[in-house]
């Protein structure tokens, strides 16, 4: 457009210097044409940066620095490459210290995961142990010692005739079975290399381990690593198990929860679209935003959310200006995600489940929840049964007690006594001559059972008699 302009203004201008009839030369080869070739390419330059300027304005068209002066003025700025991160359980020999930069292999897709901070392994903080008795020897007592922010379990254990490693260890292993719902546990050797491996159900829910009459050998806590490149590097659950910085203590690592997916540096494009739709969001209340988003989640079954505004720490042990959400089921690392998806700046999430989660910036932020403590519930009932009664009929009593359980016992709720015989009473053809209820075996209570806020009352069928 600038040289059909100039040319044309050329001819008009020095129409003068040449013959009647003949026309200016303003080709490119001529010294016309030239100089307009000249002066043409400086004009150009000005109509592109009076346009880039223009677009400057509008974020639909607008590019690199002019872009992020644009969405900064609401609020936004463009996102930076960020590193994959993934939380790691770590076990071996209590005491030794898994050093940051220890680096770790995925067989994912061959990525390296680096620790991000030094771990020290001990019963502190720990997510599971491994034990073995201190001394063996009959009708002594061992205890394993559990504690969290608001709970404290003992799991109690008397050897008997003729004790040994072995039936010391399977005799704890029993018990943990039996009672001690949120813990696995399993064996490994025999004799004088037997070991008992106790683990959280809930990897993330850490506890403070202590034990009597035997020793903690092995310590499992959970690190942090970050991935060496950046960008959108995955590791499945699982899959980052390969010790590539090898250290004496260190038994096995492994992935619990997927890894917090990095990502590269945001495109011109990508921040458009993400400007766009920052402004179309809508505030919600923060307990039912959080609330909806934490029951909604595959695998949850019951949620309670407690807060506290004030500026002391309540009766229920929460901080001043923080929450307490009490989750029942879920993956603990999709509950986390969620509660930092929804929680208000500043505040924090309480509970003795951790797990940190990494903004958009690639900074860290430790988020908190409760698991419901168990209370298991013992039940004794003599009935006297009448000749229709079934030979089913004590399971299908079980059964009924069971269903009532998981129906109607909720987060923090008493075990009323009364109602108990409503669901026993289901089955026809006896009738109850007593009823024992209790938090032990063989219970002599007739009462109801009070449940704290962060408990749940379970049962099972073992522990009805």
């Amino acid at each position: 457009e600038i040289l059909a302009a100039l040319r044309a203004k050329a001819s008009d201008v020095f129409q003068d210097q040449v013959a009647p009839g003949d026309i200016v030369d303003v080709s490119d080869s001529s010294a016309i044409g030239r100089m307009i070739g000249i002066i043409s390419e400086p004009l150009t330059d000005l109509w592109e940066v009076a346009q880039q300027v223009y677009s400057a304005f509008d974020p639909n068209s607008s590019t690199g620095i002019a872009l992020d002066n644009l969405v900064a003025l609401g609020a936004m700025v463009r996102q930076e490459q960020t590193f994959s991160t993934a939380q790691i359980l770590i076990t071996g020999d209590t005491g030794t210290t898994i050093d940051e930069g220890t680096v770790f292999g995925s067989t994912f897709d061959a990525s390296q995961f680096a620790l991000v901070s030094d771990v020290i392994l001990s019963a502190t903080s720990a997510t599971g142990i491994g034990v073995y008795p201190g001394v063996v020897t009959d009708s002594t007592l061992y205890t394993i010692t559990y504690a969290g922010t608001t709970t404290t379990n003992t799991i109690n254990y008397t050897s008997g005739t003729g004790a040994t490693i072995d039936n010391i260890l399977s005799g704890i292993k029993a018990v943990i079975d039996s009672s001690h719902p949120t813990l696995t546990s399993n064996i490994t050797g025999v004799g004088a290399s037997a070991l008992l491996n106790i683990q959280r159900v809930d990897e993330f829910s850490t506890v403070n381990f202590s034990a009597t009459n035997l020793i903690i050998a092995k310590s499992s806590k959970i690190g942090t690593a970050q991935a060496t490149v950046a960008g959108p590097i995955k590791a499945p659950t699982g899959s980052i198990v390969n010790i590539l910085t090898p250290k004496i203590g260190l038994d096995s690592i492994s992935n619990i929860a997927p890894a917090s997916v990095g990502r590269n540096r945001e495109t011109d494009e990508e921040l458009r679209v993400r400007f766009r739709n920052a402004k179309f969001e809508k505030a919600n209340n923060i307990i039912e935003a959080l609330y909806s988003a934490l029951i909604n989640l595959e695998g949850v079954e019951e949620v309670v959310i407690y807060e506290n505004d004030t500026n002391v720490t309540d009766s229920k042990g929460i901080p001043a200006h923080s929450f307490m959400p009490i989750v029942l089921g879920g993956v603990g690392s999709n509950i986390a995600e969620a509660i930092w998806e929804n929680k208000p700046m500043g505040i924090l999430s309480f509970g003795d489940t951790q797990v940190t989660i990494y903004d958009s910036q690639g900074y860290a932020h430790v988020i908190g929840y409760q698991r419901p403590d168990p209370v298991p519930i013992y039940i004794t009932i003599n009935i006297t049964a009448d000749t229709n009664f079934p030979s089913t009929g004590p399971d299908e009593i079980k059964s009924a007690l069971i269903n009532y359980f998981d129906q109607n016992q909720s987060i923090g709720e008493d075990v009323v006594y009364s109602r108990l015989y409503t669901p026993i009473n289901s089955i026809e053809n006896f009738q109850v001559d007593s009823l024992r209820i209790g938090t032990a075996p063989s219970p002599t209570g007739t009462t109801n059972i009070a449940i704290d806020f962060d408990q749940i009352a379970t049962i099972s069928a073992s522990n009805i008699i």
